[in-house]
């Protein structure tokens, strides 16, 4: 009972950045901030240098985030990690993907924080897209 209770509790304090355990406790599961500036602006570098030739501003701001092509920031994370880039799909790190995705979140105007974004598709499952 002790180890389970410590193994939730462990899960819990990886899973507060997004929101998770408000969920279990019955309050919100979307967090209120996403991710950090500087986590941001790393991912803009990433963006400039890898992906801006196959994709513009308006394709990152409406087509992705529409709702319609991705329900979720986990779901955007696991399409940019098995395909992308094109030269390379799989290629780069996880948290080199975490900061592309954190800059997304940034020009459809999801709000920064003092966290970064979480590497892994599973606990981006709780960010919404659209935003709420």
């Amino acid at each position: 009972m002790i180890r389970t209770l410590g193994l939730l509790l462990g899960a819990c304090g990886l899973a507060a950045q997004l929101g998770a355990c408000a969920a279990m406790s019955g309050g919100s599961a979307v967090p209120s901030t996403f991710f950090t500036a500087a986590q941001a602006s790393r991912g803009e570098r990433r963006f400039n240098q890898l992906c801006a030739d196959c994709h513009r501003n308006v394709e990152i701001t409406r087509s992705w985030f529409s709702g319609r092509v991705h329900q979720t920031a986990g779901d955007l994370m696991t399409v940019m990690s098995l395909t992308m880039p094109e030269s390379n799909p799989g290629g780069l790190s996880a948290d080199q993907y975490a900061d592309i995705l954190a800059f997304l979140l940034r020009m459809n105007n999801y709000p920064d924080g003092e966290e970064e974004l979480p590497a892994d598709p599973a606990l981006l499952a709780n960010v919404p897209i659209p935003a709420p």
